[in-house]
């Protein structure tokens, strides 16, 4: 399966080639490389006459998607309310020059991405994106994990919460299952009635951004963070 993953302030859209039926529990694992076959049984063995028994290949939701980093993937949950996610990892430049964008579907988060690294002396060329949702669209929720070499996440987290504020979006702080976040709220998406809150939350020198606006799923996923 090609997917191409989507995710813009927590409006996820994937397009994908179909897929087999489900006849086994889908792989999640980051470590898939790019290109790789999910699953697929080799050519047996033996000869012609030999009875070999026909394997199902198990699905491997991942595959297709770009791993730059599967250390960062790995960080991020591989599952949400018994739904796997599919994990995805690339240059956040990458990631922005593949989110569509119009008056239906606003993306704010797009826009804070460069001005939130400028302000860092960075841009999206430097920092790295891993991203984790439910393809099928069961539930709407989207993992983000974000990188930029020199600075630790409770700088970043601090940092693009002062940009969604200059973008006119409020923020407060929260405590969320136990950990402090940052509640973000995009207001242009919310009178839309599309997903519109995104939650940071910081460990060592990650930033995470949780984009959901159920909150059973919001607890999970930060529960299931670092």
């Amino acid at each position: 399966m090609v997917a191409t993953l989507v995710a813009a302030c927590g409006n996820a859209t994937a397009t994908a080639t179909p897929a087999p039926a489900r006849t086994a529990t889908p792989s999640t694992s980051a470590g898939t490389s790019p290109g790789s076959s999910p699953g697929a049984a080799g050519s047996p063995g033996g000869s012609a006459s030999a009875a070999v028994p026909t394997i199902e290949p198990s699905l491997d939701i991942s595959a297709g998607l770009a791993h730059l980093d599967a250390k960062l993937e790995a960080l991020l949950p591989g599952t949400i309310g018994e739904i796997p996610l599919a994990k995805l990892s690339m240059p956040l430049s990458t990631y922005i020059a593949s989110l569509s964008c119009d008056a239906s579907n606003p993306c704010g988060d797009k826009a804070l991405y460069t001005p939130w690294l400028v302000g860092l002396g960075k841009t999206p060329d430097d920092a790295t994106l891993a991203a984790a949702t439910d393809l099928t669209g069961t539930e709407k929720i989207v993992i983000e994990a974000f990188k930029v070499p020199g600075y630790d996440g409770a700088t970043l987290s601090s940092h693009f919460a002062a940009q969604a504020r200059t973008a006119g979006w409020p923020v407060s702080q929260k405590t969320v299952a136990a950990k402090s976040v940052q509640e973000l709220i995009d207001v242009a998406r919310q009178k839309l009635g599309l997903v519109s809150i995104g939650y940071l939350y910081s460990k060592d020198d990650v930033m995470y951004l949780v984009l959901t606006d159920d909150p059973a799923l919001l607890v999970e996923s930060l529960i299931k963070l670092p």
